[in-house]
């Protein structure tokens, strides 16, 4: 479906497609479920040249060809709708913030345990309190707070390790049965086995995307691909008035990106700036 065209537009964009728009059927099942999957974006060409960055040692997106990632217009639309306000959404720069990118390879027989939170399902903050991070919906508007993007390099067979999710969780306004109604997991709750059995799997092609709320229940799993190691890149946005990530990624490294991207990575205020508000990225106006 995508091209590797990335020649500047007239916007300063790398990439001269335009977004993609989210459709209502994919507002429907993002909005029931808190995750959507996208089958097959990236072309066998893009797919190789990616992972074989990846392999090479490269531990996030912000460079190289991984850095296309970023703004991708399969996933720019649905990203604009989801996390936007109507009034800072342009041609000239992005409605919505980069805050966070990885990179992970997991061999066949990688364990969850291998992670700090040996895989224990786990969200940005839990759903039934209210905070800046979290899901909301008003007025048919979509506000998905912290999002994480995955874009899965190797094929995913479902039941054999790739990420899971407790689809509606990220709605939910009751404890998980644990004894601390602040925990962002679901440690030590009566209902763990239960609710990992709830839990819904994907199966998809290398070039896919998983694009899902960080307030939905989700969790690592053991690779058990006989087959190929799981090879994925994870970025993470925002709304442009929230942050939760450290950054600090170099000026010098945003300033290489195309200006449209570069505003990605642009300050987090609304006020001033001139008539035009928070629009652009510069050295006295980056997130840290």
């Amino acid at each position: 479906m995508a091209s590797t065209q990335t020649s500047p537009s007239e916007h300063g964009s790398a990439w001269t497609e335009p977004p993609i728009p989210m459709t209502e059927e994919q507002k429907f099942f993002f909005d029931l479920r808190g995750w959507i999957l996208l089958p097959s974006v990236l072309t066998d060409a893009e797919i190789e040249i990616m992972k074989a960055e990846v392999y090479a040692g490269a531990k996030n997106n912000y460079e190289g060809a991984l850095q296309r990632l970023l703004d991708h217009p399969a996933i720019v639309g649905i990203l604009t709708e989801i996390l936007s306000e109507d009034s800072f959404i342009s041609d000239d720069y992005y409605s919505f913030r980069c805050e966070n990118a990885f990179t992970t390879i997991r061999p066949p027989g990688w364990e969850k345990m291998q992670r700090s939170d040996g895989g224990m399902p786990h969200v940005v903050r839990p759903p039934q309190q209210a905070n800046a991070m979290r899901y909301q919906v008003a007025g048919k508007k979509i506000f998905s707070g912290l999002t994480r993007v995955v874009w899965e390099l190797e094929e995913v067979k479902a039941g054999q390790g790739g990420t899971t999710f407790l689809s509606g969780s990220h709605k939910a306004h009751f404890n998980y049965g644990g004894p601390d109604p602040y925990r962002p997991n679901i440690s030590d709750s009566p209902w763990e086995n239960n609710i990992r059995e709830m839990m819904d799997e994907y199966s998809c092609p290398p070039g896919s995307v998983v694009i899902f709320t960080e307030s939905l229940i989700h969790a690592a799993n053991d690779w058990t691909n006989p087959d190929n190691a799981r090879c994925a890149v994870f970025n993470c946005y925002n709304s442009i008035w929230a942050q939760w990530h450290r950054l600090n990624l170099d000026h010098e490294i945003i300033q290489a990106m195309p200006p449209k991207r570069q505003t990605l990575f642009r300050g987090i205020w609304a006020i001033g700036g001139g008539p035009a508000g928070n629009r652009e990225y510069s050295l006295d106006n980056r997130s840290l």
